[in-house]
């Protein structure tokens, strides 16, 4: 279909590029399309069983057990009023993770963010001790990067 001659007042009508086919739509049809018709990506837990994510999640490995040396360091670094005692204790690989990323301010922030983050579906969420330290933490990074804004 040639573009210059399509229907008039055709919402959706079909366009062609060079083998690139398009569709013209409206926002408020496109939403109303995903929201009918796909999951969200943090759906997946009510669809998907359990037994699927053994098969294609990585083995536990012993490192997860244990805090990593860059863990610790990181710990030490910390004031010791923001340590994650309970975190480190009860979730090393989280806190192992979060020493990985922590010298990059937005990866902290997205790390830190999704951790706090209650609305992914299928997880049990962390206990209060630990919710509460990682809130600590995202408030203290938060304080320094206004605390560093110029002027």
């Amino acid at each position: 279909m040639d573009p210059q001659k399509k229907e008039p007042g055709s919402p959706a009508s079909t366009w062609h590029d060079e083998g690139l086919e398009f569709e013209l739509t409206d926002l408020d049809e496109a939403r109303r399309v995903l929201d009918a018709e796909s999951i969200s990506q943090f759906d997946v837990a009510s669809v998907v069983s359990p037994a699927h994510w053994k098969r294609v999640r990585r083995d536990k490995l012993p490192t997860d057990r244990a805090l990593s040396g860059q863990a610790i360091d990181w710990l030490i670094g910390l004031e010791a009023s923001l340590r994650p005692q309970h975190l480190s204790a009860q979730f090393p690989r989280i806190a192992n993770a979060l020493a990985a990323v922590w010298h990059d301010p937005d990866e902290r922030q997205a790390a830190l963010a999704k951790l706090l983050s209650g609305d992914r579906k299928g997880r049990k969420g962390f206990p209060p001790e630990v919710q509460n330290e990682l809130a600590a933490l995202r408030d203290s990074m938060i304080a320094l990067r206004d605390w560093d804004e110029p002027f």
